[in-house]
């Protein structure tokens, strides 16, 4: 099967099916492959559609409209308001699910939203290197292969003309402590390593070359989700000796893992229990007895 998804060329996209799991068991990305880092048997639940993360508690925004409302806000009048059609965005956005009822408070005048999306229009280079772009330059796909297995991706801006290309990002807090593993020690870093956004930035770098034949810059627009946002512009310059060994080693965690993240898809290996996350405390039911030190941490 692995021989076979690297002689022919999957199902072509298109904005439809991009994100439905028929084209995930066809294509890697980077959010299906953090999926398997976090815990394989949890990815492949949800993929199969067997399960899905539970709702957020104390009326937080579900995380992916969340983001998907600010990016289709900037994606362009249209496109926002197509985006507002769907019924599960308006069950998430509008109170009661109804549009007559108004937004939720995360995405009215005064929310969390709306607060990241008026701090954006305060940003001069976001204003000129992101807003611009006609919509025909937003939300592009790009597909292409790494070491002989297709991936996807979705640039959120794409300047072709001037080589490069934008990402934009929420995060909690822009200066918080984050820990990634290192072997057998938890290391402290930022939220860039720690969200896996060295390898996305190498592996949309990679796929715009493959689609377009063009070497793009990677830009990135990041906003704070505090009560006062915070911006940070990123730029993944691999003139940069760091960023370059980071974007690198990413990529090169990209060719070891994806073997066996596929062999799991396909069903040729089982998958693992993390047994710490949300589907593990709900899928697991009889551990074996274990000592107390063996308890992870």
């Amino acid at each position: 099967m692995v021989a076979a998804i690297k002689k022919k060329r999957p199902m072509k996209l298109t904005n439809d099916n991009y994100y439905s799991h028929d084209t995930d068991f066809q294509y890697l990305s980077k959010s299906v492959f953090a999926m398997f880092e976090n815990c394989e048997a949890s990815a492949m639940a949800q993929l199969k559609d067997e399960w899905k993360p539970q709702p957020k508690q104390n009326g937080q925004p579900d995380p992916l409209i969340f983001g998907n409302f600010i990016h289709s806000y900037f994606q362009g009048e249209e496109a926002h308001k197509d985006f507002l059609k769907d019924k599960d965005v308006q069950k998430e956005v509008y109170k009661y699910g109804n549009p007559e009822k108004g937004f939720k408070k995360a995405y009215s005048k005064s929310g969390e939203a709306t607060s990241i999306i008026d701090k954006l229009g305060l940003n001069g280079r976001f204003n000129y290197y992101y807003k611009p772009q006609q919509s025909e330059s937003k939300e592009i796909i790009v597909t292409g292969q790494i070491d002989g297995y297709w991936w996807k991706g979705k640039i959120d801006s794409l300047n072709l003309d001037k080589n490069y290309f934008c990402d934009l990002k929420t995060t909690k807090d822009i200066h918080a402590v984050n820990w990634i593993k290192d072997g057998d020690y938890n290391v402290k870093t930022n939220f860039v390593e720690a969200y896996g956004y060295y390898m996305q930035m190498a592996i949309y770098q990679e796929l715009i070359k493959q689609t377009f034949g063009k070497e793009c810059l990677p830009l990135m627009f990041v906003v704070s989700k505090q009560s006062v946002p915070e911006v940070a512009n990123l730029v993944f310059d691999r003139r940069d000796p760091d960023v370059n060994y980071l974007m690198n080693d990413a990529m090169d965690k990209v060719k070891e893992l994806q073997p066996h993240i596929w062999r799991v898809m396909m069903g040729e290996e089982k998958p693992e229990n993390c047994g710490k996350c949300e589907y593990c405390r709900y899928s697991i039911n009889d551990p074996e007895f274990i000592l107390p030190t063996e308890i992870e941490v």
